[in-house]
């Protein structure tokens, strides 16, 4: 019965962390494109107190790929849980989540960024591609998926 129940919420726990996943990389590609958003214009406007921050751009890209590392790191192991739970797995089993899905996450958040790059410097006037912005997107979904791959290694440790 515990499982039944564990595995009913985990097969839509997964979904509704996809659903944020595509909301959050959507409001990511719009302010990326918004041409006001230059220079963390958007995110300036709605955290004033980070204004005359030294390189605000940067801590910006990288603090929006985080997120969407993040978000995508918590579906695929809530996905993966789902997934061992509705096979009757037993309760001591790790679910099938590796590494490999991490890392396959920070290159896909690099790959999301660098389109978003190439597209700011074709679709806009305002904006233009920069090798720095792509380098914080990759070290903002890097840490974010670091972190959350060590505090999951140290859970399964204390097990």
């Amino acid at each position: 019965m515990i499982s039944n129940t564990c595995s009913g919420k985990m097969s839509w726990l997964w979904r509704v962390f996809a659903v944020l996943s595509l909301a959050w990389a959507l409001f990511v590609l719009w302010g990326c494109l918004n041409e006001t958003g230059a220079s963390g214009g958007l995110i300036v406007r709605l955290f004033p107190f980070l204004k005359g921050f030294g390189y605000m751009d940067k801590l910006v890209h990288a603090g929006l790929h985080g997120v969407l590392a993040s978000l995508l790191w918590w579906t695929g192991v809530t996905r993966a849980h789902a997934i061992v739970n509705a096979h009757s797995a037993p309760a001591a089993q790790v679910a099938p989540w590796s590494l490999r899905h991490a890392l396959a996450i920070v290159l896909f958040c690099a790959a999301y960024g660098g389109v978003i790059e190439l597209l700011q410097a074709g679709c806009t006037t305002t904006r233009g591609a920069e090798w720095l912005d792509e380098l914080a997107n990759t070290t903002g979904a890097t840490l974010a998926v670091l972190f959350w791959q060590s505090l999951r290694y140290c859970s399964i440790q204390k097990r």
